[in-house]
């Protein structure tokens, strides 16, 4: 049979559910697949989001890190001598890439990269990214999160056709059927704790409290939105480094309620309380969270976005905006106060929802991996 390996620094529990069903996906093509990963770094480990996959495709093996975290080696080096196709991710972190880029060269391995391409974050290497530019373009194949990122390769000397956009998701099921099931009581109830009446505006930031995601600025935002709209209400919910800062922030807010992070049932009253949700900082995968629960998105333009952000489409499922202050919470304050607006809106947010699925991402991928797998142009470099 044969064999693909993609190497994981960690697993994270919002990818279990891609791999579950992309090992299915890929057993009924004649294809084993095997997931390796590495118990979480220490700066990782307190987060509480690590899991494991099924023994029958996870292969866990240690991780060790040198330089402070910033390099890491796993020994797999018998996983990947048997392997037909090795997948990494896209990162010069990772010592094993050196390595199989070497093997690629050589003509004695198949690799593929995977991953959101160039580092936007300003805190990145010139170095490091000159040198993801100049390699990259030897791989073998490579699985963009997005049609975006794909383009940005292209660019890169990345050939087209040895390109798959797998639009990176997550399964979203659980919050819909989680949303479906609280009963109006549970609903009441919450509202009657948090002292948000029927007919209040409510709207919802979901995501760690970290200056990429620009708290401050969302409560700058929400006083002006407070002013249009009386009856306003804004939900943080989630945790981090910034947790104690941004309840300072609020202390004499009573219409802000700091959550704290929310998992499960308690997460999905937060989001079925809500009419939108504001990012104005850093969106990544919660744009799906979003559209999953019917919640169109607001955002500001900014380029440390993630890939995903693509899946935004202004005025459709939601609104993208210069960042100013004035001008943010007056685009949402116009469609907090128009409910024919605001339902169209939650309308698009649904329908981009069946788009950018968990199941379409294994499809995806899926394809791309039997692609690579079946192109000779994965023997030898381009």
């Amino acid at each position: 049979m044969t064999k693909v390996l993609i190497i994981q620094s960690q697993m994270k529990q919002y990818r279990v559910p891609l791999f579950i069903k992309l090992h299915h996906a890929l057993k009924a093509e004649g294809i084993e697949l095997q997931v390796a990963y590495s118990p979480p770094a220490l700066s990782e480990s307190g987060k509480g989001d690590n899991a494991d996959l099924p023994q029958d495709m996870a292969l866990r093996v240690p991780g060790y890190w040198a330089f402070g975290g910033r390099m890491l080696y796993q020994p797999l080096l018998r996983q990947i001598a048997t392997a037909d196709l090795t997948i990494v991710e896209y990162a010069n972190k990772y010592v094993l890439n050196h390595l199989l880029l070497l093997l690629r060269l050589l003509h004695i391995k198949r690799l593929a990269f995977w991953g959101l391409g160039a580092n936007k974050q300003s805190d990145r290497s010139k170095f490091s990214e000159w040198y993801k530019r100049t390699t990259v373009r030897h791989v073998g194949w490579y699985f963009a999160y997005t049609r975006g990122v794909a383009d940005e390769l292209i660019t890169y000397g990345v050939p087209a056709e040895r390109i798959t956009a797998v639009q990176n998701a997550v399964d979203t099921r659980e919050l819909q059927d989680q949303v479906a099931s609280i009963a109006n009581s549970e609903l009441q109830w919450k509202r009657k704790e948090l002292g948000i009446r029927a007919g209040d505006r409510v709207a919802l930031f979901c995501g760690m409290l970290h200056p990429v995601k620009s708290i401050p600025f969302l409560v700058d935002c929400a006083k002006l939105i407070k002013r249009q709209i009386p009856t306003f209400h804004l939900l943080l919910v989630g945790g981090g480094s910034d947790y104690d800062h941004v309840r300072s922030l609020t202390a004499n807010m009573p219409w802000i309620h700091l959550l704290g992070p929310k998992f499960g049932k308690d997460k999905a009253i937060a989001f079925k309380l809500a009419d939108a949700c504001l990012l104005p900082g850093r969106v990544g995968l919660v744009i799906l969270d979003c559209f999953a629960t019917g919640l169109p998105l607001f955002t500001v333009r900014t380029p440390i976005h993630g890939p995903e952000v693509e899946y935004l489409e202004e005025g459709v499922n939601g609104f993208m905006v210069q960042q100013d202050a004035d001008v943010y919470a007056a685009t949402v304050a116009r469609v907090l106060g128009n409910e024919i607006l605001l339902r169209a809106l939650r309308q698009g947010a649904m329908a981009s929802a069946a788009k950018y699925s968990i199941e379409v991402m294994v499809e995806n991928f899926k394809a791309g991996i039997v692609a690579c797998l079946r192109s000779p142009t994965t023997e030898g470099v381009a």
